[in-house]
């Protein structure tokens, strides 16, 4: 049967192997859409000929899917069968109503992204202005004030010791992260934070150079007023 040879394809130290597999699934769900062979081997720190090997067998088996352009990799149907419904991250009315309520008032993109661990995960993607590279601005940390602001934050305490939390003093609360050119996109994100401190999401305002750095002032505090808001309502 086709499920059985694939499964034999494995091969030798199956345990390891199939870790792998999940592993690069879960990459695949944190990163998004669009995600690159070349990523997910650099993430999970995987060669890429196991890379490739993998994702070979996950797309046979419909656990992956090629985008149609090639340019990367998306869950694939068989994923949502496993929860018996199609893969979605879902967030309540009364953080949709305040996050509607944010991207009215400062006129531009807002993201809500959630941490896992060292990464970010795509929780409310502004579907009036989608991240330009989705993909790129949830693996690569160094591509947008979220993800700059996780960096801060676990600079901030590399130990992850939330023992001694009473305040937030040396902690990062916002970080910018201006365009390298008059057409790009700059940032800025303000953390939300959960019992013992803990940054738990991120607040990201996304919008041309110009735009950004003009109203800079204004557009963080609105995205601080949103956090305080927010923050029980995702806790």
């Amino acid at each position: 049967m086709p499920r059985e040879r694939s499964v034999a394809d494995v091969n030798n130290n199956q345990p390891r192997a199939i870790a792998h597999a999940l592993a690069v699934l879960e990459e695949i769900a944190t990163a998004g859409p669009g995600v690159t062979a070349r990523d997910i081997s650099e993430r999970l720190q995987l060669s890429p000929a196991t890379t490739y090997r993998i994702l070979n067998l996950l797309v046979r088996e419909e656990y992956v899917v090629r985008l149609g352009d090639l340019s990367g990799f998306a869950l694939g149907g068989r994923v949502g069968a496993l929860a018996e419904a199609h893969p979605a991250v879902g967030i309540t009315r009364a953080v949709s109503a305040a996050m509607t309520e944010i991207r009215s008032r400062v006129g531009i993109a807002v993201h809500l992204f959630s941490v896992y661990g060292t990464r970010l995960r795509l929780l409310d993607e502004d579907a009036r202005h989608p991240l330009v590279d989705r993909a790129r601005s949830i693996t690569d940390l160094n591509a947008s004030a979220a993800g700059r602001l996780l960096l801060a934050e676990i600079d901030s305490d590399p130990d992850g010791d939330a023992q001694d939390r009473a305040s937030t003093h040396e902690r990062p609360t916002t970080v910018s992260l201006d365009a390298s050119s008059p057409r790009g996109t700059s940032t800025i994100a303000v953390g939300v934070r959960g019992p013992a401190l803990l940054l738990v999401n991120v607040i990201m305002a996304a919008g041309g150079r110009d735009y950004v750095a003009a109203r800079r002032e204004d557009i963080t505090k609105e995205l601080l007023r949103a956090a305080d808001h927010l923050a029980p309502l995702l806790s």
